[in-house]
This record gives structure tokens, sequence and C-alpha cells, in this order.
């Protein structure tokens, strides 16, 4: 009975650690957790009772999991977005860089009006882990959930579905390369700097201002990244 109690209350331990672990940011939504061992021996608990939380915080909808494929963060793709996501893929840097003008600096203003003070409190954060990177792929990886962010601020669950195709393409081979390429410390403060102003207006609640700093913002990244594409 005893032995019972204390298995419990580890399961509920290691179920609040990996709750809180996949929401702190380290990991993007639609991204692949690590492997069960991994999560595991990072949790110490048994494979089987990690299977257990597993099955919990799918029913939460907090992962969803694929056999022979692993365990990702955030709900179940909706299967016609996942095809349209696939075809998407054939796509280039200007495209996606119109198709983020168009629809970012709306998302923003939208952000200004319906964000709650946790979303503009997990942008802020967002900002000062760009800000402080020790690294190109680290600034990225901070950049993407910035952005991603943005568009769950709207409340909108299809503007989010949509962003969250758009944000997939950024992890694309061409457009890191264009993107590190252009890459240099002064250009890295603008960005920061940049992301600042957006998330000030924001909390600001100014939409026409927040509409305008994002499209500064995607117009400076444009003008830089396709300079050599």
């Amino acid at each position: 009975m005893l032995g019972d109690i204390k298995m419990r209350a580890k399961l509920r331990e290691a179920h609040d650690r990996l709750r809180n672990m996949l929401k702190d940011g380290r990991y993007l939504v639609g991204n692949r957790l690590p492997t069960e061992r991994e999560l595991a021996d990072e949790l110490s608990v048994s494979r089987s009772a990690l299977r257990k939380i597993l099955s919990i915080l799918e029913a939460e909808g907090l992962i969803w999991r694929h056999v022979g494929r692993g365990t990702f963060l955030g709900p179940r793709p909706n299967p016609c977005i996942e095809a349209h996501t696939a075809i998407t893929y054939s796509t280039s840097p200007p495209e996606i860089m119109e198709v983020r003008l168009m629809m970012e600096p709306k998302i923003a203003a939208m952000a200004a009006q319906r964000s709650t003070q946790y979303e503009i409190e997990k942008m802020d954060n967002c900002v000062r882990r760009c800000a402080e990177a020790p690294d190109f792929v680290t600034n990225e990886r901070w950049d993407y959930l910035l952005h991603e962010n943005f568009a769950m601020a709207t409340h909108n669950s299809l503007i989010t579905s949509l962003y969250g195709i758009i944000n997939k393409l950024r992890e694309g081979d061409v457009w890191g390369r264009l993107k590190e390429a252009s890459m240099t410390s002064d250009l890295w403060k603008e960005y920061s700097n940049q992301h600042y102003e957006i998330v000030q207006a924001i909390r600001d609640r100014d939409p026409a201002k927040a509409e305008e700093a994002m499209r500064k913002h995607l117009e400076t990244v444009k003008k830089h990244l396709l300079r050599s594409y």
C-alpha cells in the first residue's frame, strides 16, 4: 500500500516536471521530442511509467504520438493541413516573405488587441532569449517561437495553424543558409531591437503601432535575406 502511494507520487512528480518542460519554451510546437529512453532517463522513471505519463499528456492535448515517428509537441495535426504543408515545401524564400508581409503585420495588430498578460510575458522571454542567444541556431529557435507566440496571441485557431505552415517552411535548408549568411552582429542587434518594439506595441495595446513595427521588421528581414538569393 505504502509502495503504491510512493509510486503514484513519483508519477505525479514526473508528470508535472515533463508538463513544465513542454511549456517552458525549450521545444517548438510541432517538433519531435527526445526519445522515450532520453525522457525516461531525465525524469528518472521507467519507460513503462513514462508511457503512462505521455498518454495523460496526449489526452490533455499537449502532445501527440505517431508509431515509428516519435512524440511531437502540440495537438495532433489535421491531416489536410499536414498534406498541404508537404506541398508547400516546393515554395521559395521570396514567396514565403511575400506571405509573411501579408499576414504578420495583421497578426501583430490582433495580438495587441487580444493577447493576455501571460502571453506578453512569453513574448518578452523570447525577445530576451533571442538577444542573448550564444549562436545563430539558438537565436533562430527563439525567433521561431516568438513569431509563433504572436500568432497564438490572436486566439484564432485557423491563423495559428496557417502560420504554423510558414514557420515550418523557415526550417528549410535554403532559408537557413540565406538567413545565416546575411546575419551580422549589427543586424542581430537590429532584429532584437525590432522584436522589442513589436512586443512593446502589443503591451501598449496599440494595434496600428504593432502592425507598423512588424512590417518594418519583415521588410528588414526581406532586404537582407534575399540580397544573395
